[in-house]
Parts: C-alpha cells; structure tokens; sequence
C-alpha cells in the first residue's frame, strides 16, 4: 500500500502544486497589475471632466475634446507629477492628478449648488416635498453625495445632501446647477408672451410670472424601451364606469376605427377616485368619500389595462387635478378661503389651491399608485387655477394661500416637474390638458396655463382647441365652428411656432371636438387640420364616451398618421 501511495503522490503533488501556482497568478497578478496600474476615478466639479487630445493633420497640431463622466473608474497607464495617463475608450489621455480620487464618495467635487427655479427640499430622498424652499440662483450647501446617487455613465447626481438653516435635506440633482451664472442662463430668448395682466398686477408681471421664474433649461423627452414613445396615438375619451358597463364595444374601436388608444377617466371632477386607493387614508379625515363611487380594486384595475395593452391599446389615466372640490373641503388650509380661513365659493365650488404642496403631493401619489397598474401615460386635467379669481385676489375677499410668492405659471410648473420625478422610476409617461385660449393669447389667461412652460417639463401636451370655444373671427376665421378644418389647422400652427421657441418641446397631441352637431365629416376635418399643420394623433373628447354618442361620429375616427 505505501508503494502505491507513492506512486500516486508524484502526480498529485505536482496536480496540487499547478493548481496552487494558478491561484496564487489569479490572485497576485491582478494586485501587482493595481499596483503598477492603479485604480481611480475621474472626479469632477461638473457632470463630465472635458479633456484635450493633441492630434496631427496635415503636419500642424490640433486638438480635440472628450468628456468623460465623473465616477468612471480607470486605471493608470503612466503616472506623472501634475498628470496622469489614462486609457479611455482605446485613446491614451492625459488628467490632472486632482481629477483623478481612490473612491466613488470623492468623486463630485462640489461644495455648492444653484437651483433653476424655486424648489421645495425633501427631508428624506424621495420623501414629501418640506415646506423649505430654496430659490433660482440661491447659494446652497452640499454636504455629501452618497455614492449610489452618482450615475458613473452620465456623471449626474440623482440627490445631493444640502444644508439650509443649520437643517440637512436632500435636493434633486436634476434642478440645479454649479455656479450662479449656470443657473441664472437665460434660455428663453425665443420666447414671445403678452403682457396684457400688466395692467392688472402691475409692470413687468408677465415678464417675472412667465420668465423670470420658470426653468427653460432643455429636458429630453425620455424613450422608454419597454414603454416606447409614440406620436401616432387616436384616442376617445371614456369614463372607467362606460369602460366597465360596456368593455367589448371599446375594444372593437381598435379593429373597426383608427382608434388605438384609451384616455379613462381614473379621478373625476369633485376628487371622486374611481378604484379602491389607499392613497386618501393619509390626506382625508374623511376617506371614504373619495372612493365611495369606486369600481374595482387595483389589481382590477391593473388587469382590465393589462388586457386593453394586449388587444393593442396604448392606455391613458386621466387624473382630474386642481378641479376637487372632496380635497378642498377636507383641506381649507391648502384651498381658497377668506382672510379669516373659512373656505370660499368660487364659480359654485370648493377649490384646492394649486400652490399648495399637499395638493401637489395628493395628486402625484394618486399618480404613482395608477402608474403601477399597467398603464403607458398619466395625463394631468385641470392642471390649472380656476378663472376669475383675479379681482377676489387683489380685494383680498380670497386668499389662494400662495406661501411661496409664485406666479400662478410658476406653481403650475413645479407640480409638474415633481410629478415627472416622481413618475419616472415607473416608465410612464407625463401629459398636461390645457385650454386653448392661452396659447392663442400667448398668455396664461390668469389660470398659470402658459405653454412654453408646461412643454418644456411634460412629455405630451394636449390643448383643447373645441371650436365652440373660440368667438367669431378668432385666428381670423369667421366662424371657427364651421370651419372645423381651418380651425384646427390654424390652432395647431400658432402651438407650432410656441413649441418651436423651446429646444426640447414635448410631443403636440391635441383633443378635438366629439360632441354637439359634429357628425364624422367634422371628424375628419379636424384630424385634417392637424395633418395639415404637419402633426398626427388626437383625442376625441365626448363627454364619459357613451356608445350612443361615439357611435354616429366613429366613421369619422381616422388613423392620423395614414
């Protein structure tokens, strides 16, 4: 036996002794490889360190840039006294030893930020929005910036930990920039308004409300591959309840009409939510009248929109915002009241604020909670200040509880920019309905509906052009109502020329008239009219979308984009 054993130990030993000399070249040749090329991080100041590589053409010396993002790791090629050589997407470049750190939590080096527009602080990330704000060009303490918050492929920072009077809080990386001079760029030279509510509230007003105080920066609209983004959508209005009643008849719109998509109403005019939401429980004393008209539960809910997607629906909840009479009556601190507290009437109705951050985060969480349930668009209605407060405002008859000092364009535009932050972990995407006549006058008509505004945060925006909203002569035509096509083609380039004033404007996705005296000839002129002035797609608003109003117009439900 020991023979044997020996016999077979040669070979086992050198076995053990391969296996060894491997693991000790696994372990050791990758730690002499860190120490001779040591592994750092590109940090920066900004989003990506700009860097100049020398070239020769035609035997003279030039230069050309690259960005890199702060947070990409690299290793050292050759290290120098001032610089460094990196390896970068197969080039050899040169970084300045400063921008070059042992770890990800000193890569932003920043010690200040500039916010855009006034924003509300969060005392969590991702928390309710506090009641601090910080404003455009405001000096803001950085603390920190957590590592996870960095994106190592863009260089952006998701949340930055900021100090504001001796209190941390956390500040959206998307808003804010590194200098005062970034933050206070004008980007909003092409941009023409009125200034008609100067006469009102006094001179320079409308440069301030529509200017000054709003965020023109670009912001890409997103594509998401899993929800890809499309221009070519024909849509009918339809309440969840007609949905519900009648479910076969809306889905042969999309086998017997150009209709391939949905708008359901999900929260109605007066605050009613029409499924069982846990959302009012921390907003409401008084929960259950909210959802006492609900149909269904959320996975209901969700399955209902999972069968419309897979019969080849494209599927938007229509979320009635500012128009909530349950909210406002539960709410009277963040609603219209006298200077004494006690909540008002105005035009019949209880109304939220639209400045008030509780509102905001009330409809957004309702968002959310919908944005869960298979759904490819949340669009936002009534996203606006309700008309004729202006002499109750200036006689101080009501108080619309404007804590910040915004113009009503401001207000409306921060609620929309948290609700795109909020949606976006979801991959849905965001749409605002506004009135027609605002865009027209190139004002916001007092109610905070300015276009370039909305277009520059929103992925869609969907105007309500219905022809019986505009008086006689209005765009120069004598009759808008009559004239279905022309109006809707003049309608749509007035909004042309507006989007076309902002860098990144969202898609133009307009409502068309469905009801009143307009058969499917009216129909077809309006979506000619959108065609005409270069768009496609449209949303047919009829009311709730009874079959007995959608049936004798569905002729007239043309595919857009043929």
């Amino acid at each position: 036996m020991n023979k044997h054993n020996r016999k077979i130990s040669r070979p086992i030993r050198i076995g053990l002794s391969f296996i060894i000399a491997v693991a000790l070249i696994i372990v050791f040749v990758p730690l002499l490889n860190n120490v001779i090329h040591p592994i750092k991080y590109i940090a920066s100041s900004e989003n990506t360190l700009t860097v100049s590589i020398p070239y020769i053409i035609n035997g003279e010396v030039d230069e050309t840039t690259l960005e890199i993002p702060r947070g990409t790791q690299v290793h050292i090629s050759e290290k120098g006294a001032e610089t460094s050589q990196i390896k970068y997407k197969g080039q050899l470049v040169s970084i300045p030893n400063e921008n070059l750190v042992d770890s990800l939590e000193n890569c932003v080096q920043i010690e200040n930020v500039y916010p855009r527009r006034l924003i509300n602080l969060r005392e969590k990330k991702g928390g309710k929005l506090s009641d601090e704000v910080v404003t455009k060009g405001e000096k803001v303490k950085v603390l920190k910036v957590d590592p996870q918050d960095l994106d190592t492929t863009t260089g952006n920072v998701k949340w930055y930990q900021v100090e504001k009077d001796e209190k941390e809080y956390y500040l959206s990386g998307q808003y804010v920039e590194t200098s005062k001079e970034l933050a206070l760029t004008d980007y909003s030279s092409s941009i023409s308004y009125s200034t008609y509510w100067d006469a009102y509230y006094g001179e320079n007003y409308s440069k301030d409300a529509y200017i000054d105080q709003i965020d023109y920066k670009p912001q890409e609209v997103p594509n998401y591959e899993n929800n890809p983004l499309r221009e070519d959508i024909n849509a009918v209005h339809v309440s969840l309840e007609k949905l519900v009643e009648n479910k076969d008849y809306y889905m042969n719109l999309n086998d017997t009409t150009g209709i391939n998509s949905l708008a359901i109403e999900i929260k109605g005019d007066g605050g009613s939510i029409f499924y069982d939401s846990d959302v009012p429980e921390d907003y409401l004393s008084n929960p259950s009248e909210v959802t006492s008209s609900s149909l269904m539960s959320k996975d209901e809910l969700s399955s209902l929109f999972k069968e419309l997607q897979d019969d080849g629906f494209y599927v938007i909840a229509r979320v009635v915002t500012f128009k909530d009479a349950i909210f406002a009556s539960q709410n009277p601190d963040d609603s219209f009241t006298d200077q004494n507290g006690n909540l008002v009437l105005h035009n019949d109705e209880y109304w939220p604020s639209a400045f008030s951050r509780k509102a905001w985060s009330y409809n957004v969480d309702i968002a959310k909670e919908i944005a869960q349930c298979n759904v490819n668009e949340i669009q936002f209605d009534y996203v606006r200040f309700p008309d004729g407060t202006l002499s109750k405002a200036l006689d101080g008859t009501i108080d619309l509880h404007n804590t910040y000092n915004e113009s009503k364009t401001s207000a409306l535009q921060g609620f929309l920019i948290y609700a795109k932050e909020e949606l976006a972990q979801y991959e849905v995407y965001v749409a605002a309905d506004i009135f027609a006549w605002p865009v027209v006058a190139q004002d916001d008509q007092d109610i905070g509906q300015f276009l370039p505004a909305i277009a520059n945060v929103v992925d869609i925006v969907s105007p309500m052009p219905y022809t019986d909203h505009f008086s006689m002569g209005a765009m120069g035509i004598d009759d808008p109502t009559a004239n279905p096509e022309e109006t809707l083609y003049q309608f749509s380039l007035i909004t042309k020329k507006t989007l076309d004033s902002i860098e990144t404007p969202a898609i133009y996705r307009t409502w068309i008239q469905g009801y009143g005296d307009f058969g499917p000839d009216e129909m077809v002129a309006q979506i000619n009219g959108i065609k005409k002035a270069g768009y496609q797609g449209y949303m047919v608003w009829a009311g709730s979308g009874d079959q007995e109003i959608l049936d004798p117009r569905k002729d007239g439900f043309i595919d857009s984009a043929s």
